[in-house]
Formats: C-alpha cells, structure tokens, sequence
C-alpha cells in the first residue's frame, strides 16, 4: 500500500515541478518588473495550480494514514482541516508538515479561495507578489518534508 502512495505522490510532485518548470520564464519576467494583466491571470492560475496539487498530495497522505473521513466531516473547513491535521503528530505518525510550511500553505489557501471566488479583475498583484516570489521555496520545502514523511513510514 505504501508503494502506491509512493507512486502518487511521485506522480504529483512530478506534474508540480512541471507545471513551475515550464512557467519560468512567467516568472522571471514577472518578478524582474512591472505585471501587465495577462501575466496577473496566468500567475493567479499558476499559484492556483501550485496549491492544488500540493493539497492532492496532503489528500492521499491523510487517506493513507485513515484521517481523511475525519477531515472531509467539516464541509466548509475541510481545506483548513486538511492542513491542521497533518501539520500535528499523532499518536501513529509524526507530523507530515512543520509549522512554518503549514503557516506557508496557509496564505496559498486563502489565495486559493480568493481565484475560485473572485473575477479576475479584482486580483491585485501587491496580494498575490509574496505568494509568486515564494512559490518555489515552499515547493521546494514541501518536496523535502513529504520525502522525510515517506522515507519514516518506511
């Protein structure tokens, strides 16, 4: 069962560096000057994209470790949940994240709610830049502590 969960979160971390990988030159242009509104859609889309597939990898690792049902119990919270739970050890696992990458995650979250429930034009790049400049850090910090996770259930 846990090769499975291997090869998800394998798969997972593969389309995410993809998705920053082929986005590059979008960011370099971006955070090297000023943002035209073109460029505000395709960042608001990436760091979207980012999150999501950082979640899907949370969602697995909380079905794996059976704390998924408990999770999804909180309709309007499951997002959040979903964070908090896995940020906490357990009495079977330590935590899957650390404090600082869950208080990260927590400002893509609330990114993320903003895209799916705002039009575009009301996105503003002084709200999104921080999210944009630190993406790869917090991908990069993500990989490692879900690596460390994996390689300790073991």
């Amino acid at each position: 069962m846990l090769h499975d969960l291997d090869w998800l979160i394998a798969a997972e971390l593969e389309q995410l560096r993809t998705l920053v990988q082929t986005r590059r030159p979008l960011l370099e242009r971006t955070l090297g000057g000023a943002v035209e509104l073109e460029s505000l859609d395709a960042l608001s889309a990436l760091l979207h994209s980012s999150y999501t597939a950082m979640e899907r990898i949370l969602v697995h690792i909380a079905k794996r470790e059976g704390e998924y049902e408990a999770v999804q119990n909180q309709p309007f919270l499951w997002h959040s949940a979903l964070l908090s739970r896995l940020a906490a050890p357990t009495d079977a696992r330590p935590a899957v994240i650390g404090e600082a990458l869950h208080n990260d995650l927590k400002g893509y979250l609330g990114f993320r709610h903003v895209f799916r429930h705002a039009y575009l034009q009301e996105l503003q790049w002084n709200k999104m830049r921080g999210l944009v400049e630190n993406l790869e850090r917090v991908i990069s910090v993500f990989e490692s502590e879900i690596g460390d996770y994996l390689e300790g259930r073991r």
